[in-house]
């Protein structure tokens, strides 16, 4: 199923969250790398606050890892010493995503989401990707809830040619499968209306769609206690 021209124009339109996304944009691409413990703390808070996807929220939580010493300590030393920018560099050489550079889009995301796990315990695979996208936005596809309910909208399965994708090493299946429909459904949209569009103005159809849902759900809800 192709989203409608309505609700690709409403994806495409100035959005007044355009302005803090912008923010969050020019932070990362002006502090693109992890070697100073105030800028991972500014990034790491920002991303993971604004779009609820908080890194502290995390099991077993004592006196020892109380959110100060948790961010102080462990959050800026993983990311401060991982292979992040490394990674990072490497795909910034890319432009757009396409079938010779997705493995390493998926590694890059299971690499993030394994170095945050050793110290959450948790898989944190909704701030890696919105994380990720804020540093690299053609690159990465940003997963959580309401994008992967309102994707199903579109697209049910992985398309046959991206099934391989999924099994392989060294990824996240569950973003490794939304993200394969995420392309998929972005090719097909811009064959289908002859035009290009963003990762983010993909997100934005997805979460209109999902509020959309979410409206129509609480309309009938309200109708049935009439």
């Amino acid at each position: 199923m192709i989203p409608t021209k309505q609700q690709l124009n409403k994806a495409i339109e100035k959005s007044p969250w355009d302005f803090s996304n912008k923010i969050l944009y020019d932070l990362c691409r002006n502090n693109f790398k992890h070697n100073e413990d105030d800028i991972i703390l500014t990034k790491v808070l920002f991303i993971g606050r604004i779009y609820a996807a908080a890194i502290e929220r995390r099991p077993n939580t004592d006196k020892e890892d109380i959110n100060d010493i948790f961010y102080l300590e462990k959050v800026t030393n993983t990311f401060r010493n991982s292979k992040l920018d490394e990674i990072l560099e490497n795909l910034n050489n890319h432009i757009v995503i396409d079938y010779e550079n997705i493995n390493s889009v998926l590694n890059a995301h299971y690499y993030l989401t394994s170095e945050i796990k050793k110290i959450t315990k948790l898989t944190k695979r909704s701030f890696s990707s919105k994380y990720l996208h804020f540093h690299l936005p053609e690159m990465f596809f940003i997963y959580d809830s309401r994008a992967l309910s309102a994707l199903k909208v579109f697209i049910k399965d992985v398309p046959e040619n991206m099934k391989e994708i999924i099994n392989k090493d060294n990824i996240d299946t569950e973003y490794a499968k939304f993200f394969c429909k995420c392309l998929s459904l972005k090719m097909q949209i811009e064959n289908h209306y002859n035009i290009k569009i963003t990762n983010r103005q993909f997100d934005n159809l997805l979460i209109e769609v999902a509020n959309n849902k979410a409206i129509e759900k609480k309309n009938i809800m309200l109708a049935n206690t009439l």
